[in-house]
């Protein structure tokens, strides 16, 4: 009889065991249909954002597209068109708003290949961050050295140790900047420093001169060998509402500022399209990079030179 109840109570035992092991599969595969679930939903909601986030970038083709726009006016940001409010929700639940921005209304880092470029950056890094006249400097020969090809007669540099000392080591690119955020691997330049500039830089393929039209205050005052306030001022009020629409309006203050003609311009070729496409749990930018460019007979062409998505 004791044999009999013990083989009945490891058949329990046993029959439990089972049981546990089955549950705690059951509960894994569900917990593996629900992560899978989930990101099947994530994945979808993504691609229906970014499709919709398309009628942002589509408009501002359409708006850069139009030869009658000059985009002689911007915001503080620098932004020369909003997406219109009455497009905002034109797909389902999703909200889209949007805009364009001037990326010549800011200093192109990647001029800095040019040592003619040193003093406006120096410039702006003046009215920007407080450094002195040695550090400005040093900071501009760091970016410099990061654009220009390396030249093996050099050997292992400075710039170089320094970059390799880092955690983790890098190398310098010596190359143009494929983004502003690589501002912040430079030599030098500290968390302050690059939150302090960013707003005043961008990283553009050619080399391209500030828009006058749209450039803020202190990117004004980086050109040439630096211009005071007052003429800062002076160019601001000449511009007006309008913009500056010839550069024959501004000849005589031209000569009076005396900064040099081809660090300047008031028809710009590059814009960034900003879109942000928001449902109900998730949020995406699409920022485009834009070139507008006309030819012999005024013609405009627009097209793409990059595009980055960013997820929230």
């Amino acid at each position: 009889m004791p044999l009999v109840k013990r083989a009945r109570g490891g058949a329990l035992l046993t029959a439990l065991f089972i049981m546990t092991l089955v549950a705690i599969v059951a509960t894994a595969m569900s917990t593996r249909l629900q992560v899978d679930i989930y990101r099947t939903r994530l994945i979808d909601t993504h691609d229906k954002l970014y499709l919709a986030s398309q009628a942002v970038t589509f408009w501002a083709f359409t708006q850069l597209d139009n030869k009658e726009l000059k985009f002689t006016k911007s915001t503080n940001e620098g932004m020369v068109a909003q997406y219109p409010k009455n497009l905002e929700s034109l797909v389902g639940r999703i909200k889209l708003t949007g805009g364009i921005y001037d990326m010549q209304a800011r200093f192109n880092i990647n001029n800095m290949g040019d040592k003619k470029l040193i003093p406006p950056f120096m410039n702006l890094l003046s009215h920007t961050v407080d450094l002195n006249n040695v550090e400005r400097l040093n900071l501009a020969l760091a970016v410099q050295n990061w654009l220009l090809e390396y030249d093996l007669a050099l050997g292992k540099d400075t710039y170089t140790s320094y970059y390799l000392s880092q955690k983790p080591p890098y190398y310098p690119s010596h190359q143009l900047m494929q983004s502003v955020s690589e501002f912040r691997l430079i030599k030098d330049v500290s968390s302050s420093i690059y939150q302090a500039v960013e707003p005043f830089i961008t990283v553009l393929p050619d080399r391209t001169p500030i828009n006058i039209n749209t450039a803020s205050k202190k990117v004004l005052m980086s050109l040439g060998n630096g211009l005071n306030e007052s003429q800062a001022n002076e160019l601001i009020m000449a511009r007006g509402e309008n913009g500056i629409k010839d550069m024959k309006q501004i000849a005589e203050l031209s000569k009076k500022i005396d900064f040099p003609q081809e660090q300047i311009t008031i028809d710009s070729q590059y814009f960034l399209s900003v879109a942000s496409a928001t449902s109900d749990e998730f949020k995406i930018n699409v920022y485009t990079l834009l070139k507008r460019k006309r030819d012999k007979n005024q013609k405009i062409s627009v097209s793409v030179i990059r595009e980055i998505i960013s997820s929230y």
